[in-house]
């Protein structure tokens, strides 16, 4: 598998409890060897260690809404009333093009809190497990409007030591096919250069269509990591 610098982070292997741990601590909660984001933020649960049992049940008396996902280091067992609902792989993608691109803005917008609404609109068009209403306080988004509708946007999810993930690229069904979920990527990769941290993202094995725009931009499978969905147990 080829492979791009930086590949060779461990942290890169556990991503969200990495974040968790490193620069989203002051988002993190915690309770014992088990960390998750805000739900209105990520649905994003970690352990460091297969063989810890996630605190799932302290969690959920604290707010933790499920279903959630666990990434990298899926624990072997999981509380009573408590099943995991699905398994799968997800690619996590290392840019490796010298240069990003064209530095082309015109059209796109800084997005901030406030335009949450608009955001989570759109992307329960297309992610809707994966996108909460406080998402973008966990770092940069930026859209492309026709009018006062948002139509395309990509933002950063996961804050590494060094790394920044690009997340939430998504294009409304009507505007697919105009290049702006190339334009937002190459603009974020940009930012993130300039601001001296690595990029990286995830995309599911199933999207096919998402892999070939980004390695189109440069980007190599670094690895698939694992992902569990975890769900309370119907009664």
């Amino acid at each position: 598998m080829e492979q791009s610098p930086g590949a060779y982070d461990a942290q890169l292997d556990d991503p969200v409890w990495h974040a968790l741990t490193g620069p989203h601590r002051r988002f993190a909660e915690c309770s014992g060897d088990t960390c998750w984001y805000p739900s209105e933020m990520a649905p994003f649960i970690a352990v460091p260690h297969a063989d810890v049992v996630p605190d799932l049940t302290a969690a959920a008396r604290r707010g933790l809404r499920d279903p959630v996902y666990v990434v990298g280091t899926i624990p072997t067992a999981i509380p009573d009333g408590w099943d995991v609902i699905a398994r799968s792989h997800i690619l996590q993608l290392l840019p490796t093009a010298a240069d990003p691109g064209p530095d082309a803005e015109d059209g796109i917008q800084e997005l901030r809190v406030d335009d949450a609404p608009r955001m989570v609109a759109l992307m329960h068009i297309a992610f809707p497990e994966f996108f909460r209403e406080r998402a973008p306080e966990l770092g940069e988004y930026l859209g492309i409007c026709d009018g006062t509708r948002l139509v395309a946007m990509a933002g950063e999810r996961l804050a590494l030591e060094g790394w920044q993930e690009i997340s939430g690229v998504c294009t409304h069904p009507d505007f697919v096919g105009r290049g702006y979920a190339r334009r937002l990527t190459q603009a974020l990769l940009r930012r993130q250069r300039r601001r001296g941290v690595r990029s990286f993202l995830h995309v599911s094995e199933a999207n096919a269509v998402a892999r070939r725009l980004y390695e189109s931009l440069g980007f190599v499978v670094r690895a698939a990591l694992p992902i569990a969905k975890i769900g309370r147990r119907l009664p």
